[in-house]
C-alpha cells in the first residue's frame, strides 16, 4: 500500500506540522511535487503531495482557498508549504477550505529541503515502486506486441485492455480520434477536452483534467506529434502521473505511425488530384474516384495558394484529415491546389497551417467532377485578386469587380470581342502587339517604362499603341476603354490559369 499524508507527517526528521485538513491524513501519497506556478493543479494527476515555497502562497484567503479547491479538483494527497521569511498569514479561509475538502495542508520549516521530502516519500513508497516498474515494462511490451501484431489491433486498444481503463488518442483541435477508423468520443469527454484545452489557449500543461458526468475520472497529456495531440485515460486506475507520460510516449509511436499511413494517402491524393486537373480521367472514372475519396463535387471548391514547402504547407495534409475535412493535395508551377470540402473548419485550418500572410483563392463550387479543370482556373484568378484584398482572400464568384466574369464562357466571349482582332494580327504577323499592350497596362501606362520592359524604343512603344488602338477600336486614354482592356486581360488569365500581375486601368 502507497504511504499516507498521516505516515509523511509522522516522520520525525522532516519537522512536518498539520494546519489543517485533519481529516485528509488519510489520502494516499504517490510522490511529492513542488512547483510555484500560479496553477500547479494543471501539473498533478493524483496521489501528489504538492510542495509549494510560502513566498508564492497567494496573499488573499479567498485566493488561498481557490489553491485548496483547484488542488482537491485535480486529485492531489495534500499541500506542504515551506515556510520562509516572506510567508504570508495562513488565513482562516485557507483551514476551512481544507477542512471542507478534506485535504491537509502540511509547513515544514525553512531549514527542511524540498528533496529531503521528496526522498521519504519515495523510500516510503518503495514497494509501490517496484510496482509501477512492473507497468511500466508492460506498457513497453503491449506497445512492442501490438506493433509486431497484423491484426490491426492498435497499441492504444492494447494497452487499455492491459490497464482495464480506456484509452483515446485524439487531435487536440477537434478532439476527433487519430485514426480515422477509431470510434468517436462521447459527446460529453469531446466538449469537455476542446472547453479544456480553449481555457488554456491551446496550450497543454502538465495534466488537463476533464470535468464529466457521475464518477467517471478522465485525464489527458500532451503527445509528442507532428500535429497537436492529447492521450485522454478515462478512469486510468491510480491516475499516475509518471506512468500516464509512459504512456504519452507509447502512443506517440502509434501518431508517427498514423503519420506515415496519412503520407502514403496524400501520394496517391497527389496524384489523382494533378488527373483530375488536366482532365485526364472521363467523367464516370472521375466520379468513382471522388466517391472513394469521400470527396462530394457539390460541397467541394478548388483552393489556390503560393507552394513554399514551409512545415505548415507539409503537414497540411495531416492536420485537414485530423479534422475530418475530405481533401486532395497537388503542387504544379509554384502553386498549390487544393480540391476540397468547403467545411467551417477549413479557413482557420489553412490559417494556421500556411500562415497569416499567406494569400488564398477559392472557385466557385465545382458542382460535377467535369467542372475541376475550370475551377481550377477560377481558384487561380482568384488568387492574383487575393494578394491586393485586406484579408488575403478571394472567391471567385464573390470577388468585384469581376463578377462580370460569372463564368469560362463569359470570359472567352470578353477575350474574343475586345482582344481578338489584337490576337488575330499577331497570329497572322508575328507581331507582339498584345503582349506590348499587357506591358504598358502592366507599368501603368509609361512609356519610358514599358519601353524598358520591352527593351525598345520609347517610339517603337507608341507605334504599336496606335495601332493597337485601331485594331480594337478603343482608346487608351479613355477610361472605358482601358477598363474593357483591362477586364479582357483578367478573363484571359482565367482561361491560361495563369495569376496575372496587378494592371492598374486608373
Amino acid at each position: 500500500m502507497p504511504a499516507t499524508v498521516a505516515d509523511v507527517l509522522h516522520l520525525p526528521h522532516l519537522r512536518l506540522a498539520l494546519f489543517a485538513g485533519t481529516t485528509g491524513l488519510g489520502r494516499a501519497v504517490t510522490w511529492a511535487h513542488a512547483s510555484d506556478l500560479d496553477s500547479p493543479w494543471n501539473w498533478v494527476a493524483g496521489g501528489e503531495l504538492l510542495m509549494r515555497n510560502g513566498r508564492t502562497l497567494p496573499r488573499a484567503g479567498s485566493a488561498q482557498a481557490a489553491l485548496v479547491h483547484s488542488c482537491a479538483d485535480a486529485g492531489a494527497s495534500g499541500i506542504l508549504i515551506g515556510e520562509d521569511p516572506q510567508t504570508p498569514p495562513l488565513h482562516r479561509e485557507f483551514a476551512g477550505a481544507a477542512d471542507e475538502r478534506a485535504l491537509s495542508v502540511l509547513t515544514t520549516p525553512y531549514a527542511v529541503s524540498f528533496a529531503a521530502i521528496a526522498r521519504a516519500v519515495a523510500d516510503a513508497n518503495a514497494g509501490e515502486s517496484s510496482a509501477r516498474v512492473g507497468q511500466v515494462e508492460r506498457i513497453y511490451g503491449a506497445l512492442r506486441d501490438a506493433l509486431g501484431s497484423r491484426n490491426g489491433d492498435s497499441p492504444t486498444a492494447r494497452l487499455a485492455r492491459d490497464l482495464r481503463c480506456r484509452l483515446l488518442l485524439l487531435d487536440t483541435a477537434s478532439a476527433h480520434p487519430v485514426d480515422p477508423a477509431a470510434a468517436e468520443p462521447d459527446p460529453a469527454l469531446r466538449q469537455a477536452l476542446l472547453t479544456e484545452v480553449g481555457s488554456h489557449d491551446g496550450r497543454i500543461p502538465g495534466v488537463l483534467h476533464l470535468s464529466l458526468p457521475g464518477r467517471t475520472t478522465a485525464i489527458a497529456v500532451e503527445v509528442p506529434a507532428e500535429e497537436p495531440t492529447v492521450l485522454v485515460a478515462v478512469n486510468l486506475p491510480g491516475k499516475d502521473t509518471s506512468l500516464l507520460h509512459h504512456l504519452a510516449t507509447a502512443a506517440a509511436v502509434e501518431t508517427a505511425h498514423q503519420a506515415m499511413i496519412r503520407e502514403h494517402e496524400r501520394r496517391v491524393g497527389a496524384e489523382l488530384l494533378a488527373q483530375l486537373l488536366d482532365a485526364r480521367l472521363d467523367r464516370d472514372a472521375a466520379a468513382r474516384e471522388l466517391t472513394s475519396a469521400g470527396l462530394d463535387p457539390s460541397r467541394s471548391v478548388v483552393v489556390a495558394a503560393r507552394h513554399d514547402d514551409t512545415p505548415g504547407q507539409r503537414d497540411l495534409h495531416l492536420a485537414l484529415g485530423r479534422r475530418r475535412i475530405p481533401h486532395l493535395l497537388s503542387k504544379d508551377g509554384g502553386l498549390l491546389f487544393a480540391l476540397i470540402h468547403d467545411a467551417p473548419l477549413l479557413l482557420p485550418t489553412l490559417r494556421q497551417k500556411l500562415g497569416a500572410h499567406s494569400a488564398l483563392g477559392f472557385s466557385a463550387l465545382v458542382d460535377a467532377s467535369d467542372r475541376i479543370p475550370i475551377a481550377r482556373h477560377e481558384a487561380v484568378w482568384a488568387l492574383s485578386v487575393a494578394h491586393r484584398t485586406p484579408g488575403l482572400i478571394a472567391r471567385y464568384d464573390e470577388s468585384a469587380p469581376y463578377q462580370l466574369l460569372r463564368t469560362p464562357e463569359e470570359a472567352r466571349a470578353v477575350v474574343d470581342r475586345v482582344l481578338g482582332p489584337l490576337l488575330a494580327y499577331d497570329a497572322d504577323h508575328g507581331t507582339e502587339l498584345t503582349a506590348s499592350l499587357h506591358a504598358f497596362l502592366r507599368h501603368r501606362r509609361s512609356w519610358q517604362r514599358t519601353a524598358a520592359a520591352l527593351n525598345v524604343h520609347k517610339q517603337t512603344v507608341m507605334y504599336r499603341m496606335q495601332r493597337v488602338e485601331q485594331l480594337t477600336a478603343r482608346t487608351i486614354a479613355e477610361t472605358g476603354d482601358l477598363t474593357d482592356l483591362w477586364i479582357a486581360f483578367q478573363a484571359q488569365a482565367l482561361l491560361s490559369g495563369w495569376a496575372p500581375d496587378t494592371y492598374d486601368a486608373g
